[in-house]
C-alpha cells in the first residue's frame, strides 16, 4: 500500500506565538484553554465571546510561563518527574482520592491528554520553583509588620460563636418513651436538667450532669447544633432524633464570636503578607521581562 503523500495529510498544528527563541503551538494553545473553560460556569461555556475572551487570557498566561522558562532555564533550574508525579498525587487527594482511572477520565472530558496535563504542571511547578529561587531571600518580614495587620484587619480573625450545652442521650429501645416522659414531666415539676440528666442519660457525661462543656460551631453533630440555636440559654429542646439515638438538649450559654490571640495567627498573616509582596516583584519582573522580549503573535 502506498503512504499517503504530505498534501493529502491534513495539518494538526501550527505556531501561534514566538517568545524569543521559544514557540507556541496551537495544541498547546488548546489544551490549556481546555482545563481554563473546564472550571467555567455551565452557561458560560457556551458563550463564543467568553470563550474567545478565555482563549487571549491563556495565551498571554502560556507567553509569561515560556519566560519564566527561559530564565529558569538560566538560573539552572530543573523540574524531575518525581516532582511531577508528587503534584498528580497531591491533585487526586485533594479531589477525594480519586483514583488515575478517574483523573484520566476528567481528562479527556476536558479534552486533555495526561502527557499535555502532566506538561502543565511541569510549568506551574517550574514558576514556583523560579520565585522561590530568585525572590525568596530577598524578602523579610517584620513582627512589626504582622502586628500592624493584626491591628488592622481584626475582623479577620474572628473565631466561630461557642456554646455551653447540656445533654441527655438516651438510645434506642422499649425504655425510650416511657424515659422522654418521665424526663418531661420532672422539667414541668422544675427539676433541675442536670439531675435529670444524671437520672437517665446514657451518654458518658451522665455523671456530670450531661455537661458537654463549650463546643464550637461546626464541632457538633449538625442536627443537634441546629436543635440548640433555637434555644434561649437555659432553654431546653424538645426530643432530638438522630440516627444513633434521641438527646435532650439544654442550652447553658452562648459565648459570642472573639478574635483569635495574635500568637495564634501570626504564622497566617506572614504567609499572607509574604505572599502579597511575592506577587508584587514578581508581577514587576514579568513586566520589565516583557518590554525587552521578543513577543510575535500569529493567531
Amino acid at each position: 500500500l502506498a503512504a499517503p503523500s504530505v498534501s493529502d495529510a491534513e495539518i494538526v498544528d501550527r505556531i501561534v506565538a514566538i517568545i524569543n527563541n521559544s514557540i507556541i503551538t496551537l495544541s498547546e494553545l488548546n489544551a490549556a484553554t481546555a482545563l481554563a473553560v473546564e472550571k467555567m460556569p455551565p452557561a458560560e461555556k457556551k458563550d463564543a465571546e467568553k470563550i474567545v475572551g478565555v482563549k487571549i487570557r491563556v495565551l498571554d498566561g502560556l507567553i509569561e510561563q515560556k519566560l519564566v522558562k527561559q530564565a529558569s532555564d538560566k538560573a539552572g533550574i530543573e523540574i524531575s518527574e518525581r516532582e511531577i508525579d508528587n503534584a498528580v498525587d497531591d491533585i487526586k487527594k485533594q479531589n477525594n482520592n480519586m483514583t488515575r482511572e478517574d483523573l484520566l477520565l476528567a481528562l479527556a472530558q476536558s479534552g486533555l491528554t495526561y502527557r499535555e496535563y502532566r506538561e502543565q504542571l511541569k510549568e506551574q511547578i517550574r514558576q514556583v520553583k523560579f520565585i522561590n529561587k530568585e525572590f525568596h531571600s530577598k524578602i523579610s518580614i517584620e513582627d512589626e509588620d504582622i502586628a500592624d495587620y493584626y491591628r488592622q484587619r481584626v475582623d479577620e480573625f474572628y473565631g466561630p460563636a461557642s456554646y455551653r450545652l447540656n445533654m441527655i442521650y438516651l438510645s434506642k429501645g422499649e425504655s425510650l418513651k416511657m424515659k422522654l416522659k418521665a424526663i418531661a414531666e420532672g422539667l414541668v415539676r422544675g427539676e433541675a436538667f442536670k439531675e435529670l440528666a444524671r437520672q437517665y442519660s446514657e451518654g458518658h457525661e451522665a455523671a456530670n450532669g450531661g455537661d458537654m462543656g463549650v463546643m464550637k460551631s461546626g464541632e457538633m453533630n449538625k442536627t443537634i447544633e441546629a436543635a440548640a440555636l433555637d434555644l434561649k440559654p437555659g432553654a431546653v429542646s424538645p426530643p432530638v432524633e438522630t440516627p444513633d439515638g434521641t438527646y435532650v438538649i439544654q442550652l447553658v450559654e452562648v459565648i459570642p464570636p472573639r478574635p483569635r490571640p495574635l500568637a495564634e495567627v501570626k504564622a497566617q498573616i506572614r504567609d499572607k503578607l509574604y505572599k502579597k509582596v511575592m506577587d508584587g516583584r514578581f508581577a514587576f519582573w514579568l513586566s520589565e521581562v516583557k518590554k525587552y522580549a521578543n513577543v510575535e503573535i500569529r493567531m
